[in-house]
């Protein structure tokens, strides 16, 4: 059944954590709502609070899960798409707040705050919106103090953080924010930490998952470590296994029980969670700096040319009229396009 927001729902949208917010994501159906479920789970941050994370980390977090969207919906649409576009189902025009959104958070929230206030206004302030009116009106104000732009200033500079923080999010989103709990549970009982009753895989998987989280180590933020320690507890408990043939079946994880289970779940999370971040990183990368050079060009006085601007969109929509992707050779040689590039890694240093 899709999972449909309506203004009733979103006005309800209460801040609770990243977790939360990731999940939630995760559940609905559209870009259009993920993006209106984004706007109103920002402004619920409110300033001052006891937050989980900073608000620039939310909104970092936030444009990665649009990102993921957009990557999603590429992936479906059979055309040349524009790198600046995050949704191509969508006109330029339509798809322009969702492009500011990715180069220009603050004065996206900042525009859809003031909309949202004199909505609210035009039906009349009640009771019933008097907080959500108020609550506007200061992120409006944080927004327009932010004079010198260090917020977005403090956004951009987490481009170059390690994705530790964003492979963290996305694994504690698939435990509803339960992560140090889940993490608990794959740790070995009393009397099996006596004996040492634990295969050296489980040992490598949790010394490589701290490091991962550790700054001070040498493996803090890298994927490839903790992919590689991932897939070898898996194949550890899954001999038969083979990992070129995709992820381990839910059904099978399902049938162990204990640490056993807890670990290979916990396994399982984390390789989607790095493959997630790395599908959408390509993306936000190719919208965010297609976007940062049009607005450059744009401020340079550098205009496109309506006729090729217009030509290119004429050869697209013919395109998507004409040709079927429907055949199971069509969509392989389609997917094709978006595979991971091969690269020469190192093998990672095992930690026992």
């Amino acid at each position: 059944m899709p999972n449909v927001l309506n203004e009733s729902r979103l006005n309800r949208v209460k801040y609770i954590s990243m977790a939360d917010y990731v999940s939630s994501m995760d559940s609905l159906d559209t870009l259009e709502d993920k993006m209106a479920f984004t706007t109103r789970y920002l402004l619920a941050f409110g300033p001052g609070q006891q937050r989980d994370v900073s608000f620039e980390e939310a909104i970092y977090i936030a444009r990665l899960k649009i990102a993921d969207a957009s990557a999603a919906l590429r992936a479906r649409k059979m055309v040349i798409i524009p790198d600046e576009s995050v949704n191509p189902y969508l006109s330029d025009e339509q798809d322009a707040p969702y492009r500011q959104f990715m180069i220009d958070p603050i004065g996206y929230l900042q525009d859809e705050t003031n909309r949202l206030i004199q909505k609210e206004a035009s039906q009349g302030i009640t009771q019933a919106n008097q907080q959500r009116v108020e609550n506007y009106q200061v992120m409006s104000a944080v927004f327009s103090n932010d004079f010198d732009g260090s917020m977005t200033n403090r956004i951009y500079g987490l481009d170059a953080e390690p994705s530790t923080k964003w492979v963290k999010a996305r694994l504690n989103g698939k435990y509803n924010g339960h992560l140090e709990e889940a993490y608990n549970k794959t740790k070995p009982g009393f009397l099996a930490k006596a004996f040492g009753k634990y295969s050296k895989a489980y040992s490598n998987l949790d010394a490589v998952y701290q490091a991962y989280n550790n700054p001070k180590h040498a493996l803090y933020g890298d994927m490839n470590s903790l992919d590689k320690a991932a897939t070898e507890y898996l194949q550890h408990r899954f001999p038969s296994w083979d990992p070129k043939t995709g992820l381990p079946n839910e059904a099978d994880i399902n049938r162990l029980s204990g640490t056993q289970k807890a670990r290979a779940q916990f396994s399982l999370n984390l390789l989607k969670s790095t493959a997630e971040q790395r599908r959408c990183e390509r993306v936000y990368e190719t919208i965010r700096n297609a976007n940062l050079q049009k607005r450059a060009e744009q401020e340079a006085g550098i205009e496109e040319d309506p006729a090729e601007n217009q030509f290119q969109q004429q050869v697209a929509q013919e395109v998507n009229n004409e040709v079927e992707y429907d055949s199971p050779e069509a969509a392989k040689e389609y997917a094709a396009n978006f595979a991971d590039d091969p690269e020469v890694e190192e093998e990672a240093p095992a930690l026992h």
